[in-house]
């Protein structure tokens, strides 16, 4: 990891900017200060020493970056560098970049795992908010400077088909952009006359590339040929998917049933019978109001400070859907987490910020908005089921920004949740002993909130519109998650069907564990050894019980990742 240093002519100003990029990404940089000299009387000034200190203590053959305030802070930090060996001075690297922004976005640009150039061109180009909002030309203007050039090698372009049953999906979006941030080189992906920059997921997840599209991926820098070897074999390998994984089941239309009364139809979700009481769940968030700010830096800090708590949540909650539904189905967190650090989208907003001067949660609906109806336009039905990821990360770091917290999806007795619309959060939360099955007013078979419902076993009608909002609070209901069908008034004998029919389900599941824990011996006398993919330990449980003997694909980066 690329270690970076603050020196300045205060202690205290070393140690506050060091404080506000902790703020940002916490303990994924490793970051120290080196500010002041030890004369109580005058302690402004710098400390070669101090600033050789502070770099050995985050020294890595990654890089280490110095950012300096100004005067002798530059001379210090010269000498620093010539106490160290040979072989370090090479990879430590004094930025040009302002001292607080370039400190800001070198520490953001390391902490999604960017390449040393990477990081050095992000703090350098730090000033470029500043000069759009005061209308000063970049070009000649004082103080800056042209970008960090990449480092020299040619560019190097492959042609790829990408073959996993859903394509660029929002897991395996991630994980390209995960490869992609880990070199130094420019990367571009191109489908069609359409183009993206491959660090960021919004751009790429946008391209809508599905099974059977070509993607050409084109990379500039001395790692080119390195980046490309590491994307092709991820797309090559499916992106660690079986073609079975995430296959959606058949819709079911969403029309009133004129012939019954009390019966709802929506969309099968999550196959399943659920009999219980309806437990009604509301997360309307205040209404956004736009005011205008005095000071836009003071808003920028706040938006920081959301987004880093919020991808704290983020981070908490994978763990626990790891531990629920295993890591393949929580890696969709990955990609929200992603969402959150995408370059593309935090310039954006601060854009907004500084430009038009309003406050942090008017600029962040105002983009979040723009972004979820960039993908709800695309033509693909799937990639239109990510805007409700968009909303699910865009909802987040707006509680966090109005400091709003959601009723908890805890109830006195197990119930069939109805809700307008569920989350991956929501849902990846949800604890199946308690909720018998799920209905939801909007939605589709392949969002997100879908797939985690089949992972974790519960019956789910998506998409049956605002007659779910009929349904009283407390009234017992039944659904069949595999037909779609919803009942709001139960009679004795239709009580009986349904108990039967989910009684009948629930034998039939354990059949078919008990079946699958049989050796699998083909009509003419061959056995057959089953394997299972796996991310990681916690999965080795959950291919137990279903009946693995052995491990297929071990998908071997989360080692390192972890």
């Amino acid at each position: 990891m690329i270690g970076i240093v603050f020196v300045s002519h205060s202690a205290k100003i070393a140690e506050g900017v060091k404080d506000l990029a902790y703020q940002m990404v916490q303990d994924k940089v490793p970051m120290a200060s080196a500010g002041g000299i030890d004369d109580p009387e005058n302690p402004i000034g710098t400390d070669a020493m101090k600033v050789y200190e502070a770099v050995e203590s985050v020294y890595s053959d990654d890089g280490v970056i110095v950012l300096m305030d100004l005067g002798s802070a530059l001379l210090s930090a010269e000498m620093a560098l010539e106490f160290l060996d040979p072989e370090k001075q090479s990879k430590v690297h004094l930025s040009p970049a302002p001292f607080v922004e370039g400190a800001l976005a070198a520490a953001v640009q390391a902490s999604v795992g960017g390449a040393l150039a990477d990081v050095l061109n992000e703090a350098k180009n730090a000033l470029a908010m500043k000069l759009d909002q005061l209308q000063v030309e970049e070009e000649g203007a004082a103080g800056t400077t042209a970008p960090v050039p990449l480092p020299d090698g040619d560019q190097k372009t492959i042609s790829l088909v990408v073959n996993n049953r859903l394509g660029l999906h929002a897991r395996p979006a991630a994980q390209f952009v995960t490869v992609a941030n880990k070199y130094a080189s420019e990367i571009q992906v191109f489908k069609g006359s359409k183009t993206a920059n491959a660090k960021s997921i919004n751009q790429v997840a946008m391209l809508g590339v599905r099974q059977g599209h070509e993607i050409q991926i084109v990379a500039s820098g001395f790692d080119a040929e390195e980046v490309l070897s590491e994307l092709k074999a991820l797309v090559e390998n499916n992106f660690g998917e079986s073609d079975s994984e995430m296959e959606p089941p058949a819709p079911v239309p969403v029309i009133a049933d004129a012939d019954e009364k009390g019966v709802l139809i929506g969309i099968a979700a999550s196959p399943g019978v659920a009999v219980g009481p309806a437990a009604l769940y509301h997360t309307q968030l205040p209404p956004i109001e736009e005011k205008k700010i005095d000071d836009p830096a003071q808003e920028w800090a706040r938006l920081e400070t959301a987004l880093s708590h919020a991808i704290r949540e983020i981070n908490s909650l994978k763990m626990e859907a790891e531990g629920q539904i295993g890591e393949a189905q929580a890696a969709i967190f990955d990609a929200h987490a992603l969402i959150l650090q995408d370059p593309e989208l935090i310039e954006d907003v601060r854009n907004i910020i500084y430009t038009d001067r309003i406050n942090a949660e008017a600029a962040w609906e105002q983009r979040i908005s723009k972004m979820k109806m960039q993908f709800t336009a695309l033509d693909d039905t799937y990639m239109q089921a990510r805007a409700a990821d968009i909303e699910d990360v865009g909802r987040r770091v707006l509680r966090q920004l109005m400091g709003v917290k959601l009723p908890e999806l805890i109830f006195e007795q197990p119930s069939i949740l109805i809700a307008a619309d569920l989350s991956p959060s929501d849902t990846a939360s949800l604890d199946p002993s308690q909720v018998l099955g799920i209905c939801t007013e909007l939605g589709g078979a392949t969002s997100h909130s879908a797939i985690l419902a089949r992972a974790l076993g519960i019956p789910a009608i998506v998409g049956i519109g605002s007659a779910v909002w009929q349904i009283d609070e407390g009234r017992n209901i039944g659904i069949d998650g595999k037909i779609g069908k919803l009942w709001s008034r139960l009679n004795e004998t239709l009580l009986d069907e349904l108990q039967a029919k989910r009684d009948a389900w629930h034998e039939a599941q354990d059949q078919a564990k008990l079946t699958s824990l049989t050796p699998a011996i083909t009509i003419d006398n061959h056995r057959v050894e089953i394997a299972a993919n796996i991310g990681g330990p916690l999965d080795i449980d959950i291919a137990l019980e279903y009946g693995a003997e052995g491990v297929g694909l071990f998908r071997t980066e989360f080692l390192f990742m972890d």
